[in-house]
């Protein structure tokens, strides 16, 4: 599979794409084009910005097609050796999960816009990037001479690139592990002030799982001139775009990037291998439903920043700080009392990326994270600090090296024999139960001499004062012996 790619109207943002299918031997073929992405479980019908479709054999001849569903086209290839493709994309939006073009980049996630054939998704694709000899191409493939080459659709889908000349490129290792920070647009940071800190919670981070399992691993920063703030996790990278508010410190917008660049790489176990039984493979064309969210989401949610606090690159002010308004967003939410988080996992399908209608749903990534910290939390209560949820999570990925995906009654199977007691009680009041998270919270948090007190008229964790040493112990632990 051959596909072409340039900036067809840079102003009005849109590319051309020219893809050669060859071997052709069935009377009809079909031309699927994915209705949604990893990482935001909802239809976004990406067929909508798509025009000008036209397709020749391989002597230039207009070849009949329809089109069969919203985004599938079925082609009329009898006697063709050869298909040529094209069409136009519009891309202009300029997030960490969709396509940009315009006079100074090309920033394209191939699962908006590259189509794949019924029947031959294993089969290997090279992408040509028609553009300006000075760019440079940020991206998880292999690159050579503008080209970019995937074993199979599965890999090409996920791998988001930009190609432009004014990409910033810094580089590192952490363990055997090449890291790239490639930074798009203008920024302040500190490099070795992030590559300091982006070491530490990456060693963290593989001390969970026990290793980091792949030889490069790219973080392409988009730096907006606006408030802005958006990841999305890939296989061996991830895109995050970032914005700094007018009224943001600059120590404040440091460790927001901090933050869902921990979360964005704990997704490299977490959903990129790790992942739903309903979800391996992905199927691009309808929804993947699953209740599983509150592991997918909630799970990396937690550890995104607890494990900031762990490895020291966060301290208690700073964890306390981000927990306190993801809590207050659990406590201001009504639909905490009328949907669970399993039941809104299921429902991003159909609204779970918008406000929707007031109090009727929760949300994967907060109640999802607070279920987390119960979990992992019960686990070292009852273990009397010999397992964590580290070890659950540890357990799952050996699962997946397995070549297997995990399902719920694994996940709970997983959490009773580290903890040594049943989560029957956990699962029917926090995972599908609606308004329990508070009491078992607090219930837990009290574990480690924590709890929640008011303070200026919210809600807040707070050290107790005088614990003992019990909790004292417990609190020590969940902070993790894993460290080295």
């Amino acid at each position: 599979m051959h596909y072409q790619l340039s900036i067809s109207n840079a102003a009005e943002h849109f590319i051309q794409l020219k893809w050669t299918i060859t071997n052709l031997h069935q009377p009809t073929i079909c031309l699927q084009l994915p209705a949604w992405r990893p990482g935001r479980y909802e239809l976004a019908n990406y067929a909508k910005n798509i025009r000008c479709l036209q397709i020749t054999n391989e002597n230039g001849v207009i070849v009949p097609f329809k089109k069969t569903t919203k985004d599938c086209w079925e082609v009329n290839c009898a006697g063709c050796h050869a298909l040529v493709i094209q069409y136009e994309y519009y891309a202009n939006q300029y997030d960490a999960g969709a396509s940009y073009a315009d006079a100074t980049q090309l920033y394209i996630n191939p699962v908006n816009c590259f189509m794949y054939a019924h029947g031959r998704m294993d089969e290997a694709y090279a992408v040509e990037l028609l553009v300006p000899d000075d760019y440079s191409v940020a991206c998880q493939l292999p690159l050579k001479n503008k080209t970019l080459y995937a074993t199979n659709f599965d890999e090409l889908a996920d791998s988001p690139f930009i190609a432009s000349a004014t990409l910033q490129h810094h580089e590192f290792v952490v363990a055997t592990t090449r890291m790239h920070f490639w930074f798009q647009g203008k920024h302040d940071l500190d490099m070795n002030l992030l590559e300091e800190d982006t070491i530490a919670y990456t060693k963290a981070q593989i001390n969970v799982f026990g290793e980091l399992p792949c030889k490069d691993y790219h973080f392409l920063y988009i730096m907006h001139p606006y408030p802005f703030r958006h990841g999305v996790e890939h296989a061996n990278s991830t895109v995050i775009a970032m914005g700094k508010a007018e009224t943001e410190i600059r120590d404040e917008f440091y460790h927001s990037l901090l933050a869902i660049s921990s979360h964005e790489l704990f997704h490299l176990w977490n959903i990129k291998r790790i992942r739903p039984t309903e979800m391996l493979p992905y199927d691009f064309t309808k929804e993947n439903y699953s209740t599983l969210g509150y592991v997918y989401e909630g799970v990396t949610t937690y550890y995104g920043d607890q494990i900031l606090l762990r490895c020291g690159t966060w301290s208690w002010e700073q964890y306390c700080s981000s927990f306190n308004s993801d809590l207050k967003r659990h406590l201001t939410n009504p639909g905490r009392f009328n949907y669970s988080v399993a039941a809104s996992s299921f429902d991003t399908w159909l609204d779970g990326y918008v406000p929707g209608i007031a109090g009727r749903k929760v949300s994967i990534y907060m109640e999802g994270m607070l279920a987390a910290l119960i979990a992992d939390l019960m686990i070292i209560n009852h273990s009397e600090s010999k397992y964590s949820l580290d070890d659950v999570m540890k357990a799952l990925y050996k699962h997946y090296k397995e070549g297997k995906g995990y399902d719920e009654a694994l996940y709970k199977q997983l959490l009773e024999q580290f903890a040594g007691i049943s989560f029957d009680a956990y699962f029917n009041e926090v995972i599908h139960g609606v308004g329990n998270i508070e009491l078992w919270l607090t219930q837990y948090l009290d574990k480690m001499g924590c709890k929640l007190a008011e303070a200026k008229g919210e809600t807040v964790l707070v050290i107790n004062p005088n614990p003992s040493e019990k909790q004292k112990k417990i609190f020590n632990y969940w902070l993790r012996n894993t460290m080295e």
